[in-house]
């Protein structure tokens, strides 16, 4: 499946543009390398949101890039995006105001 993929691929070139190497990354990460690989290589989901947290901490990225590996992640696990759903949950209001808008 290409939606995988693309996640691992983006991932690959921001660890890169961290100047880190990808021992480096899982390593910091405490993920264990097979793990790793079969992410980038899309044998398995990108990470849970706890690491896709932990990641855009490791690798210090610009909002814009936060909001595309949230959204990435999100697509490829079939799942809302981490960012928003952590912001959604700790906010009642947020929530009452969704099911309004979409009728629930």
């Amino acid at each position: 499946m290409r939606k995988e993929c693309e996640f691992g691929e983006f991932l690959k070139t921001l660890i890169k543009d961290a100047g880190m190497t990808q021992y480096e990354f899982y390593s910091e990460l405490g993920i264990k390398k097979a793990y790793f690989y079969d992410i980038l290589s899309g044998r398995v989901n990108p990470p849970p949101p706890e690491l896709q947290f932990k990641t855009m901490e490791i690798l210090k990225t610009n909002e814009g890039t936060k909001k595309k590996f949230f959204d990435l992640a999100a697509k490829a696990r079939g799942d809302f995006p981490a960012d928003i759903a952590k912001a959604v949950s700790s906010n009642p209001k947020v929530i009452a105001q969704i099911r309004k808008a979409i009728g629930i």
